[in-house]
């Protein structure tokens, strides 16, 4: 009589089916948000709106996320395009509007932009955020090679790789790539402006430097040491990337990283583990000299910044936000993609710098207040709440508010690009912040 050996492996149960899901969606999560952090090249959509990779890959994701319940940056996304759906409604029907024509065109294109809020609702899940992480890591690295080679190209009044920056949603590259590489010589990676690099960037480096210098508040993700090494490379490229363009909102971005180790320097003291001090120091000697670098060289030729750049830029801000003078200006904004032709009409006055050719407000929330109203402010009002909120209650709490400040600056007074994907996916995460990093998590693996 023979005995059947028991089967050795192990059939999978409901208790193993989140793991299944996590890995059978993981690549695309990953891709996902690579996809967010490469705004070219994009398939043109008329003359203004380009299609992005991330674009399509939210497309792909809608049958998925109609099956998952309504979560915050669902509510979110609706909170924030309910008042441009209004406003260009309203504005379609009165005689003032600028540009009639621009309203259903500007609403579909904030539609595609902010769409990518939805599934960066994957970003709630631990696992998956680590992914994320790795797709930030990963692009960081990829904009500060492209730096680089920038850098290397402007010496010879050349812009390289000029094939690859096609986007209708931004600036034509072509049309003044030859003016950029001679006179404003400034690394800006696969990104249309060093600007808009910066707060594309920012909030991810935060995060990124703030767990590789501090990792304290990242205990609940199950990191490795390797996985803060290259956190801590990729930081180190994108400090480098950020002092080479001499923004401004690299100093945001510095405050933001110092808030991150700050906040855990309790942590860092009781730390024996030599890696540990020598990373943080590093990583924050770094971060201050790229800060010195920014201030030094900006700080050289403060009064030309100051009327080329930093004024023309206050100027504009000031007057997106006192713009709105009539009652139904003040309720619903001028309306959608009309702040441009508006701010053009106020400030034709206004002698434009050598070299700038077009004037905007340049900033992305103060035009969405401009065009959508006190219906569009509330709505910003209302998420930003929601994302302190979120932080507030997490267990990262000097981690969220570095973030948050590096977002907040970014989208106030960095850029005023709409089409950014990468600042919508890490909304996304402040949105859930203390899913993230809830209070009480333990390492992955870890015992209970």
């Amino acid at each position: 009589m023979t005995s059947i050996a028991p089967w050795p492996a192990k059939f999978p149960t409901r208790a193993d089916a989140p793991a299944f899901a996590v890995a059978r969606r993981g690549g695309l999560v990953w891709l996902f948000a690579l996809s967010c952090f490469l705004p070219y090249p994009a398939i043109a959509i008329g003359n203004r709106t380009g299609l992005q990779i991330s674009h399509v890959l939210t497309a792909l994701a809608i049958p998925a996320l109609l099956l998952r319940p309504p979560g915050r940056t669902l509510w979110a996304l609706l909170l924030i395009l309910a008042p441009v759906y209004l406003s260009g409604f309203v504005n379609a029907m009165r005689p003032a509007t600028v540009e009639v024509d621009v309203l259903p065109k500007e609403v579909l294109a904030t539609t595609l932009a902010v769409c990518v809020l939805w599934p960066s609702s994957w970003l709630a899940e631990r696992r998956r955020f680590r992914l994320a992480l790795a797709a930030a890591a990963a692009a960081t690295v990829l904009h500060a090679v492209v730096g680089l080679i920038q850098v290397e190209a402007f010496t010879r009044d050349e812009f390289p790789m000029l094939f690859l920056y096609r986007n209708p949603s931004f600036k034509n590259m072509e049309n003044w790539a030859a003016s950029y590489a001679r006179y404003m010589k400034r690394p800006c990676g696969l990104f249309p402006e060093p600007s808009a690099m910066a707060a594309g960037l920012g909030p991810w480096l935060v995060v990124l430097a703030g767990i590789s210098a501090a990792p304290g508040d990242a205990r609940g993700l199950g990191l490795t040491r390797r996985d803060r090494q290259l956190y801590g490379a990729a930081s180190a490229a994108g400090l480098l990337l950020l002092a080479l363009s001499r923004s401004g909102a690299a100093l945001a971005i510095m405050a933001g990283i110092l808030i991150a180790c700050l906040g855990q320097a309790r942590g860092l003291l009781r730390s024996v583990k030599p890696g540990t001090w020598l990373g943080a120091g590093l990583l924050l000697v770094g971060a201050l000299a790229a800060a010195a670098y920014v201030t030094s060289t900006v700080g050289s030729g403060l009064d030309q910044r100051v009327e080329a750049s930093w004024g023309l830029r206050g100027l504009s801000i000031v007057t997106g936000m006192t713009a709105n003078t009539e009652p139904l200006d003040l309720a619903f904004g001028v309306g959608p993609g009309q702040s441009t032709a508006v701010v053009r009409r106020l400030l034709s006055w206004f002698p434009l710098p050598e070299g700038q050719d077009d004037m905007a407000v340049w900033s992305l929330s103060v035009a969405y207040y401009m065009e959508n109203g006190l219906i569009g402010g509330a709505a910003i009002v209302a998420v930003l709440l929601t994302a302190a909120r979120s932080v507030a209650r997490s267990s990262a709490l000097a981690l969220g508010v570095g973030a948050l400040l590096a977002w907040v600056v970014g989208v106030g007074v960095t850029t005023s690009y709409l089409h950014l994907s990468s600042v919508w996916l890490f909304l996304g995460a402040l949105l859930n912040w203390d899913k993230i990093f809830p209070v009480g998590a333990r390492a992955e693996g870890a015992p209970p």
